[in-house]
């Protein structure tokens, strides 16, 4: 019996307006609530941008941002992965070498951070998954916070060549992931949504076979291929596909939505 639900954001919750079916998620929710059905929003995005989707019932479910590396249950924080801060200045050096550096958020636990050089649309682009965007002068000088993961934007034909470099340069530190449309996040090796999940899961004594999951990108992959029942998007990348048990409807058609209330009845 399914015990936990448990869903990607952009293309995969999210329709292509940056938004969601409110009052058939809340019906839906107050069903889940009864058959005591844990719900968890997991992102690459921000914990505080995830929270604005949810204003009623945030405090009553999971949120899991960062691909994993920060945890907040019923509104309490939980756990996060911080970097350490050789790490850091190494993953910065190497965006600043390679100039990746000004299409660059540094995600910390306070705030997420950005050159104040960066070009108006890039801030303006970003703003969207961190809801709390601090311009900074420079990196050389790391602002006062905890940092967990690095995000930035590439030509989308040049994405998988960069993430390689990434993985081969900087592997066993950190790891580099597509999270889709050119963007790549940077997190601590080891950390991911299915991670965080397993973590989730063993917290509350339960197991893979009790979990259902949603997603449509290449940071997915791992919590795709975890849960027993999962699902990538008909909109999703051919890797999420090919790593979940089975299909759902596109993110425009409301596909978590319509899938959850089948498992549900």
């Amino acid at each position: 019996m399914i015990k936990v639900i448990a869903t990607d954001m952009d293309g995969t919750f999210l329709n292509s307006q940056n938004d969601y079916d409110r009052a058939r998620f809340s019906a839906l929710f107050e069903k889940m609530t009864e058959m005591n059905i844990r719900f968890i929003s997991i992102s690459g995005n921000q914990y505080y941008q995830i929270k604005s989707f949810f204003p009623e019932v945030a405090e009553q479910m999971t949120l899991v941002g960062e691909n994993g590396a920060y945890i907040v249950e019923n509104g309490r924080f939980i756990k996060s992965h911080r970097l350490s801060s050789a790490v850091v200045r190494m993953v910065l050096d190497y965006l600043k070498e390679n100039k990746l550096d000004n299409d660059l958020v540094l995600c910390g636990e306070q705030s997420a951070y950005i050159l104040q050089t960066a070009a108006q649309e890039v801030k303006d682009y970003f703003s969207i998954y961190y809801h709390r965007l601090t311009a900074v002068k420079t990196f050389d000088r790391l602002p006062d916070d905890y940092f967990m993961k690095f995000s930035f934007n590439t030509p989308e034909d040049q994405t998988y060549a960069i993430i390689d470099a990434l993985n081969t340069r900087l592997g066993g530190t950190v790891s580099a992931v597509s999270s889709g449309h050119g963007n790549i996040d940077v997190i601590a090796e080891g950390v991911n949504k299915g991670t965080a999940l397993t973590y989730l899961l063993n917290r509350w004594g339960l197991t893979a076979d009790q979990l259902a999951v949603f997603g449509d990108g290449g940071n997915d992959i791992e919590m795709l291929k975890l849960a027993k029942y999962s699902y990538a998007m008909a909109n999703g990348s051919k890797e999420a596909k090919a790593a979940a048990s089975d299909l759902a409807p596109s993110n425009d058609d409301s596909g978590v939505l319509a899938t959850a209330e089948k498992l549900l009845s």
